[in-house]
């Protein structure tokens, strides 16, 4: 099978980038897989780098080398049975523009066309007219699809983690020191971004308010923030005393700090299939998180972390409810004064990934879905 995959840049800085470099890794592992990649930038470090065909050049967001991306697309698609567009518009636009008869597969973070009247879903145009397969990360997100569009065909690919990369075995206390915390307490993390709202950010900056007036019979906890925060944030933070901010983590030093956790907070009030959870999960953390979205799908509530009802419908789309700090607080204190559970919880958690959420899983996956396609009768 000769799979061509074409995005924007292959390096793992974002969710829909960091499901690219772990769709490359799982197709570059596979004997059956004879895979090509046309992008703008790679991860030297990443395994895929080594086992696929790699071709550099490809810029869809600079319009001035439209015709050099168009060229370079024509090349590298030339003895290619199925076209595959992970993310991104513009390289699902180049893409069907020279697909000719070849399968052309899109999904899971494909940005619809911004037609008038549209909503965050894709239409019967790219559905229908435009993609061969159009997929999604989660059930939850596909069932969405389809209830806005009627189109029953829409499927969904959760995920995959490298579990060889977020792993407990990598729990070292002593990376505490690096940062000026206090090692014997208990880590409670948060990892991610807070340029929207429905990230929960200041949801649970209230919640370790509330925390720590109602903590005096527990272990003494500190809380880290890790990811790219505004200015107000980091000053809320700062005012807290057992709070950290580590910065944006890169290489090692994320998978670490995770392993040498003991909780982890995901507290929006809607993800698709958040990366997040997965990290947490395979790092052997039990994880507490709204029931929303995808997330469901990834956490067993009671057996691999605990699920919240943090978010109400709005008008406005989805924003949590007025207790949800409260809801944050009880939780956090119930597994940071249970260590027998909150452990359990988190060799459940690993084990679920393992067993549902690894590359070889997601690579399986794909080739399935490329298979099906291929055996298609032609129009």
């Amino acid at each position: 099978m000769r799979v061509l995959v074409l995005v924007d840049h292959a390096v793992g800085i974002s969710g829909p980038h960091r499901n690219v470099v772990g769709t490359l890794n799982a197709l570059s592992a596979r004997e059956d897989v004879d895979l090509r990649v046309l992008t703008g930038k790679i991860d030297a470090s990443e395994p895929y780098a080594t086992r696929c065909e790699i071709r550099l050049g490809f810029e869809p967001h600079q319009p001035r080398q439209a015709w050099k991306n168009l060229g370079l697309l024509r090349d590298a698609i030339s003895d290619r049975d199925v076209v595959y567009v992970p993310t991104g518009l513009k390289s699902f636009l180049y893409a069907f523009a020279v697909k000719g008869k070849r399968k052309l597969v899109a999904g899971p973070n494909v940005t619809p066309l911004p037609l008038p009247g549209r909503h965050d879903s894709p239409g019967q145009l790219e559905l229908r007219l435009m993609a061969d397969v159009w997929f999604e990360a989660s059930k939850c997100r596909r069932d969405h699809v389809v209830s806005e569009t009627g189109n029953q065909k829409v499927q969904y690919i959760h995920h995959a983690i490298d579990t060889a990369k977020f792993n407990p075995d990598f729990r070292d206390t002593s990376v505490w020191e690096n940062y000026n915390i206090p090692a014997d307490t208990l880590k409670v993390l948060y990892v991610g971004h807070d340029r929207a709202p429905l990230k929960g950010v200041s949801c649970l900056l209230d919640a370790i308010a509330i925390i720590n007036k109602t903590r005096n019979n527990l272990s003494k906890l500190s809380f880290i923030f890790c990811g790219s925060l505004s200015c107000h944030t980091l000053e809320r933070i700062q005012r807290i005393e057992n709070a950290y901010h580590l910065g944006f983590l890169t290489g090692e030093q994320l998978p670490r700090v995770y392993a040498s956790s003991d909780i982890s907070i995901v507290p929006s009030s809607w993800e698709n299939f958040p990366f997040t959870v997965l990290e947490a999960m395979a790092s052997g953390l039990p994880v507490i998180a709204s029931r929303t979205g995808g997330i469901p799908e990834q956490v067993t509530d009671r057996e691999t972390g605990i699920l919240l009802d943090l978010a109400e419908p709005s008008p406005q789309g989805h924003r949590h409810r007025s207790d949800a700090s409260v809801l944050l607080a009880e939780a956090v204190i119930m597994l940071a004064s249970d260590k027998q559970y909150r452990r359990l919880l988190g060799q459940q958690a690993r084990k679920r990934v393992l067993d549902h959420f690894t590359e070889k899983r997601l690579g399986d996956d794909l080739v399935e879905l490329f298979t099906c396609l291929l055996s298609e009768a032609p129009k």
